[in-house]
């Protein structure tokens, strides 16, 4: 019968289709009522919905009432149906809201199986970040370069004792000035707060209120927030669910993984799938920091940073990074873990909101991998043996491995507890070889930092160590190393103090990026500061003192082309820090300033007069529009 209908319909708009070319020809002005005749005979013709395919076409979603909307593909083309808009009450679809999306259909949810419900709750929960960003000029340090914009991806979790957050990259909102997120299928975005930064792990939590409202503490938490599908209740508005994204276990090797984001080339969300590669340290590109790493052969492009990236069971796994920029290399990705989010989100809920790092014993090693090494260290076989295994097998002698103690840093919580030459055995009872690496899984090692990166501020650690022939004990209380050259300032201006037109600053990865320090040209000054990039920090406070550059004036002729000089002292006082040189050159009541720089033998001597300093300073402040001469790196 309605296949009957349907070409008794066709027939009919083919004859309608000759009329209204025929009246086109002779009469114009019955146009409009010949539409009226056409589309009223279409629509009243049936009001079941039918789906037909034929000569690859397919006609289908037919809405009753005095419109006619279908799915038409033929030729390759394809239209969502207005079914989003459609109101069986009022049978009638506003001119406005055309072009609908068939997933907000009000059945949608209701038709879907468990496993497809899940994936589009998933996908929704992936959200677009669109960040302005306004860094400083590392050079210039009072001031910014041009804005830049970027788009990356993020996602919906619940943080135990905070609530819903965006989780994404680090990078993806650094010196962010404004960031917004958008929804997959919609088109408003929503301002967003960056809460939380770990740029060593390059990961970032962002609050936004107008999708997830603080709670009411008068009132009970409002539903609406679902992690599990066995929550799943067909009343509910899915439309409007927020889909918090559960974490899942560590990967295995070869386990199928899909990376979910909104990468170049493209505005929608887009699915890439792959396979995990290896899992080991690597560098973290953003902080220079080394922690475990997922490397899998799925594209990861600009732009899928941040993204979740999940497996079978629609957990998340990882999140999506940085790759390999070499055209010598394809189908790497790497993936921050899942254990390094996890340890990332508990120390924010530990801290209050706030980042505090990971953990490091605070040692410089050495290998023991040579024999002559390991005799000269007496660390040969001792008198203990391997229980005699089952098939009968002679007892073997028990292997002393370990990597030796070369320095110990100042700052750590190993500091007068480990020296030099003492051999790490094992830590926590985790035998360390003699390559420094550990068990990890059935057939995996990884570094020993893999261990103690894992563990917070606060905790301890029992280390079994070799000293002098002898093996013992040691508790060791874990903190976060800071660097005496920190890779990056926490999104926060770079310090500078201006002297007389001479200006300081502290040295920094991003100062020695900007001067091109690992380029194939350098000068000797930018060497000598780039050696002193992996120096221990000596006390809690300590930078490196740069002269950056020399703003002209009067005062200061002579000295036009200092710059990227190391400052050791100043009036025979070592300087610690822009802070204390400060207050040096404040407290200074003598006729000259004399300014000492590396190295301690034969390097640069600047000498200046006192009584000129302040109109000096105030002076090259004016004229290049400094609206202050100091600022550190902890003013708030």
């Amino acid at each position: 019968f309605f296949y009957q209908k349907i070409v008794d319909l066709e027939k009919s708009y083919r004859n309608c289709h000759h009329l209204f070319l025929n009246c086109m020809m002779t009469d114009p002005s019955i146009i409009s009522t010949t539409l009226l005749l056409l589309f009223s005979s279409c629509a009243h013709s049936f009001s079941t919905p039918l789906n037909i395919k034929r000569n690859n076409a397919i006609v289908s979603k037919q809405i009753p009432g005095s419109r006619l909307s279908a799915t038409i593909e033929r030729d390759g083309l394809f239209w969502p149906s207005l079914s989003k808009h459609y109101d069986s009450n009022n049978k009638d679809v506003d001119d406005e809201l055309l072009g609908g999306d068939f997933s907000h259909d009000p059945n949608h949810y209701e038709e879907m199986d468990e496993q497809e419900y899940l994936m589009t709750m998933t996908l929704d929960s992936v959200l677009k970040i669109y960040a302005t960003h306004s860094e400083p000029d590392f050079l210039i340090p009072w001031q910014k370069r041009h804005q830049t914009t970027s788009t990356s991806s993020g996602f919906v979790i619940d943080v135990p004792g905070i609530g819903l957050r965006v989780m994404t990259n680090a990078h993806s909102v650094e010196y962010g000035s404004v960031v917004q997120v958008q929804k997959r299928g919609e088109d408003e975005k929503h301002a967003a707060v960056v809460e939380a930064v770990g740029n060593e792990c390059d990961l970032a939590l962002l609050r936004v209120d107008s999708l997830f409202p603080p709670p009411n503490e008068d009132k009970a938490p409002p539903e609406g927030v679902r992690n599990k599908t066995s929550n799943r209740n067909k009343n509910d508005d899915d439309e409007n669910l927020t889909y918090a994204l559960p974490l899942g276990p560590l990967p295995a090797l070869q386990d199928e993984v899909e990376v979910l984001g909104y990468p170049m080339g493209g505005d929608s969300l887009c699915v890439t799938k792959g396979v995990v590669s290896r899992i080991e340290m690597q560098e973290y590109a953003q902080a220079g920091a080394r922690l475990l790493a997922i490397q899998i052969d799925a594209a990861i492009n600009p732009g899928n940073s941040g993204g979740p990236v999940v497996n079978e069971e629609m957990e998340v796994i990882g999140v999506a990074f940085q790759g390999i920029d070499e055209e010598s290399i394809e189908n790497v990705g790497y993936v921050v873990p899942v254990s390094v989010m996890r340890h990332f989100l508990e120390d924010v809920r530990r801290h209050n909101g706030n980042y505090t790092g990971f953990c490091h014993l605070g040692v410089d090693i050495c290998f023991l991998e040579n024999v002559a090494f390991r005799n000269y260290l007496k660390l040969g076989v001792n008198n203990e043996d391997y229980p005699e295994s089952v098939n009968g097998a002679p007892k073997r002698k028990k292997r002393v491995t370990g990597v030796m103690v070369r320095r110990v840093q100042p700052t750590s919580g190993s500091y007068g507890i480990l020296r030099n030459m003492d051999v790490i055995m094992a830590v926590d009872g985790i035998p360390v070889g003699n390559d420094g690496k550990i068990p990890f899984r059935r057939g995996e090692r990884v570094d020993l930092s893999c261990y103690v990166s894992s563990l917070f501020d606060g905790d301890e650690a029992r280390v079994t160590i070799w000293r002098e022939g002898n093996v013992m004990d040691v508790q060791i209380p874990l903190l976060p190393v800071k660097h005496l050259v920190p890779s990056h300032f926490n999104n926060k201006p770079p310090p500078y103090l201006i002297c007389s037109g001479f200006v300081f600053t502290a040295l920094s990865v991003p100062y020695l990026n900007a001067k091109g320090a690992w380029d194939d040209y350098y000068t000797d000054n930018v060497s000598y500061l780039l050696g002193l990039a992996n120096s221990p920090l000596e006390k809690d406070g300590d930078e490196v003192v740069v002269l950056a550059q020399v703003l002209a004036h009067k005062a200061n002729l002579g000295y036009e082309n200092y710059v990227d000089l190391h400052l050791i002292k100043f009036n025979d006082v070592e300087v610690r820090c822009l802070r204390h040189l400060h207050e040096l050159i404040s407290e200074s009541t003598g006729p000259f300033m004399k300014f000492e720089f590396a190295p301690k033998e034969g390097g640069r001597l600047i000498v200046l007069d006192r009584a000129l300093n302040d109109q000096a300073t105030n002076d090259v402040c004016a004229e290049h529009s400094i609206s202050t001469c100091f600022v550190s790196y902890d003013s708030e």
